[in-house]
C-alpha cells in the first residue's frame, strides 16, 4: 500500500498525497456510488416476487378510489409501492438487504447495509439547495437533513417533500438518499403537510407508528386539497402549455428549450398577469439563442400570445439573464 508521504506511483516525482491520492479516493467513492445504485436498482428490478404480487394489487386497489379521481395512476402505484415494502411487508426488504450483503465483498457497504433497514418516511420543506444535496426540515421532528438530489434541476425553496430515506454512505451526519419516490410540492400545498403533522401530534404516536398506521391519509390529503401530480403550479403550467402550443403550431421541436424555460419558472417563480407574456418574452428568448430555427418578429409573437409588444421584454431579459448565469456556473465547475 503506498504511504501518502511516499513518491506517487505515477512516477511525477511528487508524495503521493499531494499528487494522485485525491483521484484514487474520487475513484473509490465513485466506485461506491455506483454499488449504492446497483443494489437499489435491483431490489426494484426484482421485487415483488410473483408470489407477493397478489398482495401488492390488492393495496393498490385499495388505495386507488381514494387518489385517482386526481392521480394518475402510475403514481398511485409507485407511492403504494414503498408502502408496501417498507410498511406492509417490510421482511422482503430486509430479506433482500440480508441477502444483498452475503454476496458483498467491501467492508463499507456492508456496514451501510445495516444501517439501512428501516427506511425513514419523511416529509418536510425545502430550506437550502446546493449542487449535490438540497436541505430540507422534517415536518414531524424537526430534523434537518441533507438528501442528495436526483437530478441538477433547480429545486426552490419552501417547496415540500416527500420520500423515504437511506443514509447515503458518506457517514456524515444525515446525509441521506431518497430509496425511490422523491416527489416536491409546491407551496400551496402545505396545508396538506401540516393537517397530516396535527393529526400526527394529536394521536400521541411516534412518528413510525403514527405514519406506518397513517400514511394514506397523507395522500388523501393532498387530492382533498387539489394536488394532481403535477410538477408545476396552475400558473406555471398554463405557462408551458402555451409554449408548446405555439412550438407545436410554428413545427418547432426543441426539448432542452423547453427546459431551460422549465427551469426558469421553477427557480426564478417570475410573477405575471399573463401566462402569455411568460410564454412570449421564452420565445424571443430561444429565437435569440438559435433554439427555435425560426424568426419571428416581435410582433408577431406578441400577436400570437394576446399580448403587447412591450409585455414580453421583462421576461426575454431576465430568462436571457437566467441562462447567462446559468453558463457562467457550467463554466466555473469545469
Amino acid at each position: 500500500m503506498v504511504g501518502r508521504n511516499d513518491p506517487c506511483p505515477c512516477n511525477s516525482g511528487k508524495k503521493y498525497k499531494k499528487c494522485c491520492e485525491g483521484k484514487a479516493q474520487t475513484t473509490s467513492m465513485t466506485i461506491f456510488q455506483e454499488e449504492i445504485e446497483n443494489v437499489l436498482q435491483t431490489f426494484y428490478t426484482s421485487y415483488p416476487e410473483r408470489k407477493d404480487i397478489r398482495e401488492f394489487i390488492e393495496l393498490v386497489q385499495a388505495w386507488a378510489p381514494k387518489l385517482e379521481s386526481k392521480l394518475q395512476k402510475e403514481l398511485v402505484e409507485a407511492v403504494a409501492l414503498d408502502e408496501f415494502f417498507f410498511h406492509k411487508r417490510p421482511e422482503i426488504w430486509t430479506n433482500y438487504l440480508a441477502k444483498m450483503s452475503k454476496k458483498t465483498v467491501r467492508p463499507s457497504m456492508i456496514e451501510l447495509l445495516k444501517t439501512w433497514e428501516k427506511p425513514t418516511f419523511f416529509i418536510g420543506t425545502v430550506e437550502t439547495a446546493e449542487n449535490e444535496y438540497f436541505t430540507a426540515v422534517s415536518a414531524m421532528d424537526g430534523t434537518v437533513y441533507h438528501i442528495q438530489k436526483e437530478s441538477p434541476k433547480p429545486i426552490p425553496l419552501g417547496m415540500r417533500v416527500f420520500a423515504f430515506l437511506l443514509p447515503d454512505g458518506t457517514n456524515k451526519e444525515n446525509h441521506v438518499l431518497a430509496v425511490s419516490t422523491l416527489i416536491f410540492f409546491h407551496k400551496e400545498h402545505a396545508i396538506s403537510f401540516e393537517e397530516f403533522t396535527a393529526a400526527y401530534k394529536k394521536s400521541g404516536l411516534s412518528v413510525e407508528q403514527f405514519t406506518k398506521e397513517n400514511h394514506l391519509l397523507l395522500w388523501e390529503g393532498l387530492v382533498e386539497n387539489g394536488y394532481e401530480g403535477e410538477e408545476f403550479t396552475p400558473f406555471e403550467q398554463e405557462v408551458v402549455e402555451q409554449l408548446k402550443a405555439f412550438m407545436a403550431d410554428k413545427g418547432i421541436d426543441n426539448d432542452s428549450f423547453v427546459a431551460i424555460v422549465e427551469d426558469y419558472l421553477v427557480e426564478k417563480e417570475p410573477a405575471a398577469r399573463k401566462a402569455g407574456a411568460i410564454a412570449a418574452g421564452a420565445i424571443r428568448f430561444g429565437q435569440d439563442h438559435d433554439l427555435l430555427g425560426q424568426k419571428f418578429t416581435v410582433k408577431d409573437i406578441a400577436e400570437s400570445f394576446g399580448i403587447s409588444a412591450s409585455s414580453l421584454n421583462k421576461y426575454h431579459q431576465e430568462l436571457t439573464a437566467f441562462h447567462q448565469d446559468k453558463q457562467l456556473v457550467k463554466v466555473g465547475a469545469n
